[in-house]
């Protein structure tokens, strides 16, 4: 939800594997947690402070969200908000408008009901609860909470520069070093599984089915034509060609966005094709992989965070140096064409 997005753009970046939610310790300060509430509170309140949500129920929202626990899915939570905040709040102020210029005496109402103020409310914290989740950070939801209701305040424990500064150390430092830390067990661990090979570069590979490799790719400027499955380190798909493959939240944008892609039961209507691209359009760890089978092959690519997205990282689910899997078929190679240098013909002249 866009508004949401105002307050929590910031903080809500991408990360390689799931953050671990818990209640947390009432009597130890977990920093990141607080100071990522209480952003958010602050960003909600300077933002939509002529919002009189009921800041019980958000809270209430936020929790269950965050469990998943809500009520409500999430696209329940966004439908509510996006009716409200788009269509019912603005022709309710157009109507106070009109009201005011004829009665100076008319008084603007947000919400006309307590049901109405619990209802946004409550989708209003679920939404803000399901960012944070997919932001996937160890998050203590008590913590959280807390920071939340103390911006409300404007009483909170940190200092509003303590708290923007420890956020630009966590993210821009603690992180990706853990981050950093994890892949490299990771790799590590993928590199001693049964049929694992290593390259010099530090790609570990695992040949399923090797193809033609007389075919195979040998130029980085080679086009290749696959079916993929890009996975994170704890399994989590976030990139397929194939719309199967997809997580069950990818299918569904995927439905809602396009479609007239699908018959009456949610099936595709017609084949997806393979993807196809040069090798020296993607990452490392892809155009290395892919010279190392043939067309008609699959393979298993654990690809270290240097030969994927680096420091970087790449959009809102690989984070700065995450390692990452990619399983590959191999369906066709396009070796590039060199042109041959036309001979040059030295021109001769005939005196008569």
């Amino acid at each position: 939800m866009a508004i949401v997005a105002l307050a929590c753009a910031a903080l809500v970046c991408s990360c390689g594997s799931k953050g671990k939610i818990t209640e947390g310790n009432h009597g130890t300060l977990d920093s990141l947690s607080y100071c990522l509430g209480a952003n958010i509170g602050g960003g909600i309140k300077q933002q939509l402070g002529d919002i009189p949500f009921d800041i019980e129920v958000v809270k209430k929202g936020i929790k269950e969200g965050i469990t998943n626990k809500a009520g409500q899915t999430h696209d329940e939570a966004v439908d509510i908000l996006r009716e409200f905040f788009s269509q019912t709040l603005s022709e309710r102020r157009s109507a106070y408008q009109e009201a005011a210029a004829a009665d100076t005496t008319a008084v603007f109402q947000v919400f006309e009901t307590a049901e109405e103020c619990e209802k946004v409310s409550y989708a209003f914290g679920n939404d803000i609860g399901n960012n944070v989740l997919r932001g996937n950070f160890p998050i203590q939801y008590y913590w959280l909470l807390k920071g939340f209701q103390d911006a409300h305040e404007e009483s909170t424990e940190l200092s509003q520069s303590d708290i923007m500064g420890y956020l630009q150390k966590y993210f821009m430092v603690i992180r990706p070093t853990e981050a950093a830390e994890r892949s490299a067990k990771w790799i590590e661990k993928k590199a001693k599984g049964f049929g694992a090979k290593t390259t010099e570069s530090g790609l570990v590979y695992k040949v399923v089915k090797a193809g033609d490799m007389e075919k195979a790719a040998k130029s980085d400027e080679d086009v290749v034509k696959v079916h993929y499955v890009g996975k994170l380190q704890d399994g989590t798909v976030f990139d397929a060609s194939r719309f199967e493959n997809r997580s069950k939240e990818q299918q569904e944008m995927i439905r809602t966005s396009n479609p007239s892609l699908f018959d009456e039961k949610g099936n595709l209507i017609e084949a997806e094709e393979p993807i196809e691209f040069p090798l020296d359009h993607v990452i490392k760890g892809w155009t290395e992989g892919m010279k190392l089978v043939g067309p008609g092959g699959k393979i298993i690519l654990y690809i270290p965070a240097e030969l994927a997205y680096g420091a970087r990282g790449a959009g809102r689910n690989i984070g700065p140096n995450e390692a990452l899997e990619f399983e590959v078929e191999l369906i066709e190679v396009k070796p590039v064409t060199v042109e041959e240098p036309v001979a040059e013909v030295e021109a001769t002249t005939t005196e008569e």
